[in-house]
């Protein structure tokens, strides 16, 4: 691929966008899946293949990689929480589509379809069992991606199934009052919305969000849970299948938008990110005489993130990028040249990812949009140094593995600002393609410095005492 430096504004934008994905591509990806390791088996060794797909074991739930801007000696964000957070427990709303364990199974919720879209809060326990919080926050100091810290859902409250035949249901109304309530007692009264991947259980999703919401302030955590198997192989089947699930996370956005939320955020990551795309489209659909204005009041929606998205570039350029930026305020992509998984992914599609975009792909128009378009933000992390994965597959995980980039979602939610102001500096010609400097952890302290006098450290620096 060539570098972005060398290269015109509307070439460059070639290389950095995409999302969603409709039916038919699903169906066609998942035909050329089955042909491709219908090639591959008989010549690599399934061993070797495991390791390259990342292996097929279930990680334990445990907590995001701590944001730089937590391990800087000036910076002080836990003395000031309200006593009432400073805990290891803090709720995760969730509405999944898995169906519910059975009696006497490990687990809340398998790795099965439901028949029913279900609501509900997990109580989610960050670090290890008998935790103070002081010992929480003192472990910020001293983890790290390779021993990363544990976590467990410790019980879940569930709300009941959603009739999706009805406008609006007793157990929605439940869910908006659950979470105003928790927004009331916040001083960040934000919602964010998560859709996530394969190979993830339950209880994982639970915890790694839970995690970062502590890392946001507390906003309110929603989880779009639906079911994945554990094997490198469900990607063939398990991705295609969530299509079907895109109408609920679309009436999850409009559910959201009548809490009492300042405004709501939503990410997705890996195949969760061609859902939240679609749906994000089809809310548009709803009001064809809106402008931008109307529709952000009436949905309030802030960022929109897509992390190591796997969907087409094309599709995402050319169906998808008009209609979410009508609704977000702002649109982020985070990319990488060395996520192996999209590598795979991308050679079994036929066509590039978002994730890993191609320099070939986008029509003039469709770049000068991207490229232009301060609402847009492309952010190349492909040689940010440290971790770019915990599990899974090399290079695919970096937006909650590494700590840099990871700061800078936290930054980019929990203050409001544009690149610039975030520390990122522009990667070439194109105004709206962002990378990392060699000095992000520094500036991005300064920067907040600046701007909240109130977060530099007067107290000690917090100490990792043994609970007995």
């Amino acid at each position: 691929m060539k570098q972005f430096l060398k290269l015109p504004v509307s070439v460059i934008w070639r290389a950095d966008v995409i999302t969603a994905s409709c039916p038919d591509m699903f169906r066609e990806k998942a035909r050329r899946a089955r042909r491709l390791l219908g090639n591959i088996l008989p010549n690599l060794g399934l061993s070797a293949l495991l390791v390259y797909l990342g292996g097929c074991a279930t990680p334990q739930p445990h907590l995001m990689a701590t944001p730089t801007i937590y391990k800087d000696e000036r910076l002080d964000f836990m003395t000031r929480l309200p006593p009432h957070l400073r805990a290891t427990e803090l709720p995760v709303f969730y509405a999944t589509t898995r169906a519910p364990v059975k009696p006497g199974d490990s687990g809340h919720y398998s790795d099965n379809p439901g028949k029913q879209l279900r609501f509900g809060i997990a109580e989610v326990r960050l670090g290890e069992a008998g935790w103070t919080f002081d010992q929480l926050a003192a472990s910020d100091w001293t983890s790290s991606v390779a021993e990363p810290r544990p976590g467990t859902v410790e019980r879940i409250d569930e709300l009941g199934p959603v009739p999706r035949e009805q406008a609006m249901s007793d157990v929605e109304r439940q869910m908006v009052e659950r979470i105003d309530a928790y927004l009331a007692v916040l001083s960040n009264p934000v919602v964010v919305l998560y859709v996530p991947g394969y190979r993830v259980t339950f209880d994982e999703v639970a915890v790694m969000m839970g995690s970062f919401s502590a890392y946001l302030g507390h906003g309110a955590m929603v989880t779009f849970q639906w079911p994945t198997g554990q094997n490198f192989w469900n990607y063939l089947t398990d991705c295609p299948r969530a299509q079907k699930y895109v109408p609920d996370i679309e009436r999850l956005i409009a559910l959201l938008s009548g809490t009492h939320a300042q405004y709501i955020n939503v990410i997705a990551y890996s195949c969760g990110s061609p859902l939240l795309a679609q749906a994000l489209a089809q809310l548009r659909q709803r009001h064809p005489q809106e402008d931008p204005a109307q529709l952000a009041r009436r949905y309030r929606i802030g960022n929109v993130i897509f992390a190591g998205s796997d969907v087409d570039l094309k599709t995402f350029a050319r169906d998808f990028i008009p209609p979410i930026m009508d609704l977000a305020a702002q649109t982020v992509v985070y990319f990488s040249r060395k996520d192996a998984a999209l590598g795979f992914s991308s050679l079994v599609a036929g066509a590039s990812r978002l994730g890993q975009p191609n320099i070939e792909e986008l029509s003039v128009q469709e770049l000068e949009r991207l490229a232009t378009d301060p609402r847009f933000q492309a952010i190349n992390v492909t040689d940010v140094r440290g971790a770019h994965e915990m599990t899974g597959m090399r290079g695919h995980g970096y937006w909650y593995a590494n700590e840099w980039i990871a700061t800078d979602v936290v930054v980019s939610l929990r203050f409001p600002i544009p690149p610039e102001k975030r520390c990122l500096v522009l990667a070439g010609k194109a105004k709206t393609v962002w990378r990392f400097p060699d000095d992000y952890p520094d500036c991005v302290a300064q920067r907040l410095l600046e701007a909240f006098p109130e977060l530099r450290r007067t107290a000690p620096l917090p100490i990792m005492r043994s609970q007995h």
